[in-house]
């Protein structure tokens, strides 16, 4: 007659085997946890929007095209993370908000759409639009992110830059209104406006380019140049300057 194990030989083997059974339980439900993450994921069923408001800290490039489409690429574990939505004409990119802290490197939302006339920015992510055509465009910066718009051809531009962010424009518009509060620059040295209204307060430094009326208010170090034949009128207090040149 064989011989039963003891008590205590059989707890051991269990519990070897309970342990070997939820290393490999486990095991697998990380390998399928990463396979049900997609690198990428498709939006393309959002439309009817003109604006982007991008909150948080992934990437946001938007080219003007036929038709609508969102997408979403880089790190899958950002891209589980990600909030698109629709709402009152406004494409709105962010995370959920049950989603604390970051330790993931990030997502690129691309984006097409066929014009735009306004965007908003807030946090560490960038900001890429290849162009803009159209009555106005309004862009607005919070934060640390950077924006850069491509060719520009507006009848109305008005831009606000606030925190350590900077904003990189090239192109035309009848009119602009440039506000500028902190350590950021707005870089329009490949912009004219017809006619501009700049307002700095702080370190960074305003640049465009104007053949007409310009009205500059500095506070704080930061300086304003005005290429062009300009008529400037400047107020305010403070060691920046305003620089009005040919």
């Amino acid at each position: 007659m064989p011989r039963s194990l003891p008590l205590s030989a059989l707890l051991a083997a269990g519990l070897c085997l309970t342990a070997a059974c939820s290393k490999e339980s486990g095991g697998n439900a990380a390998s399928a946890d990463r396979q049900s993450v997609p690198a990428a994921q498709d939006w393309s069923a959002l439309k009817g929007f003109t604006a982007v408001e991008a909150v948080g800290p992934d990437d946001v490039v938007v080219t003007i095209g036929d038709g609508f489409a969102v997408k979403a690429e880089g790190d899958p574990h950002a891209i589980e993370k990600l909030e698109i939505t629709v709402d009152n004409g406004r494409l709105k990119v962010g995370r959920r908000s049950q989603w604390t802290g970051s330790g993931d490197k990030g997502a690129t939302i691309r984006v097409t759409m066929p014009a735009i006339s306004a965007v908003t920015l807030t946090g560490s992510g960038d900001f890429g639009l290849d162009r803009a055509e159209g009555k106005a465009l309004d862009l607005s910066l919070t934060g640390s992110g950077d924006m850069e718009i491509g060719a520009v051809k507006v009848g109305a531009l008005k831009a606000d830059v606030t925190g350590s962010g900077s904003l990189e424009i090239a192109g035309m518009a009848e009119a602009g209104r440039l506000s500028l509060t902190g350590s950021g620059d707005i870089d329009g040295e490949k912009l004219k406006l017809g006619k501009a209204d700049a307002s700095l307060l702080g370190s960074g430094d305003i640049d465009f380019a104007s053949d007409g009326a310009v009205a500059i208010t500095i506070a704080g170090p930061g300086n304003v140049t005005v290429k062009g034949r300009a008529q400037c009128r400047t107020s305010g207090m403070g060691p920046g300057q305003a620089r009005c040149a040919p």
